[in-house]
This record gives structure tokens, sequence and C-alpha cells, in this order.
């Protein structure tokens, strides 16, 4: 396999899609939607019936999930990418037989195929979880042409480690010094 070499430079948009996804795919996410949905509709039926502190309720509580979490995930990504801006300036990545690399100056970062816990694509982006919360972003319009090369990689690699613990080799390596 070819080593495929691409750079991206995260943007607000790219952290706010990211972070959307993150948290409305999950059980709380739609939890809350459903919350909401449910005092909108509440509200749009028992109107007439409802005293104005009940209909305030109602139209606050409906507001949270729909409308005040997702101003406040622009914000806090927008938030983000502009105090990043030095940190997180280019990251360059580069996916090999073996890992993922990831450098950005002199600083640098390897993470094995077999690490990666989750791979989410979307028509946006690709995510690559290594923890529940933590995960690389390669936004498809930075990856450009390279993007479905990029998504074949990661597809192939990850179906290679899909059943592999590396525990199990340590141990083979531990019972057969050479």
């Amino acid at each position: 396999m070819k080593d495929i070499e691409f750079d991206v430079e995260l943007t607000a948009k790219d952290l706010y899609r990211f972070s959307m996804r993150h948290t409305y795919s999950g059980v709380s996410g739609i939890f809350g939607v459903v919350i909401s949905l449910a005092c909108w509709i509440i509200l749009a039926v028992r109107f007439g019936a409802l005293d104005t502190t009940a209909k305030l309720a109602l139209f606050i509580i409906g507001c949270l999930f729909t409308i005040v979490q997702p101003v406040m995930l622009y914000g806090k990504s927008a938030a983000q990418a502009k105090q990043n801006k030095d940190i997180n300036a280019s990251l360059h990545y580069t996916l090999s037989e073996e890992q993922i690399t990831v450098s950005q100056g002199e600083q640098e970062a390897c993470v094995k195929w077999y690490d990666v816990r989750k791979c989410i694509y979307t028509a946006k982006a690709l995510y690559l979880y290594m923890s529940p919360v933590r995960a690389f972003i390669f936004p498809a319009d930075q990856c450009g042409d390279s993007f479905e090369q990029i998504r074949a990689c990661v597809e192939e690699r990850l179906g290679y480690y899909k059943d592999y613990d590396p525990s199990q080799e340590a141990e083979t390596k531990q019972e057969d010094p050479k």
C-alpha cells in the first residue's frame, strides 16, 4: 500500500459539523430533541388551556435542544477555531499500512490502526474515533480528490485490524524470544 499524505486546517464549520453529529447522534441527543418536540406539541395543542407560566416553561424547554444548544455548539466551535488558530494551523496526515501519523511543525503523533475505535463517514467528512470524544476529522472539501482514496484506505485498514488484539501479539513475543 502506498502512503497517503494530505493536509487539513480545521475551520469553525468543520468543528461545528463534528459537534452537531457527535451531540445529536447519541441517545441523549435524540432524547433531548424528543423532549423539545413534545414541549412544542403540548404548547400548540393546549395553548388556550395553559397559564402564562406553563406556556413560557414549555417554550423555553422546547427551545433548549432545538435552538439554544446548536447555537451554543456553533459559538464553542467558532471560539475553538479562533483560539487554536496558531495551534491548529495545519495538520499533516500520513496514512500508512501500520498507522496514522499526524504532524504539525516539529510535533508528531502516531496512532495504530487497531487503536481506532470507530469510523463515521458522511458526505462532508470522515471521522476516526480513538475514544468516545476524541477523533480525527477529515473534511471532504479539504481532502479534495483524495477523499475517496482516503476513505478506501481507511475501510481497508480498519477491516484488516477488525479482530486484531495487540495483547495476543505481545504474549506471542514473550513466549518465543528470538
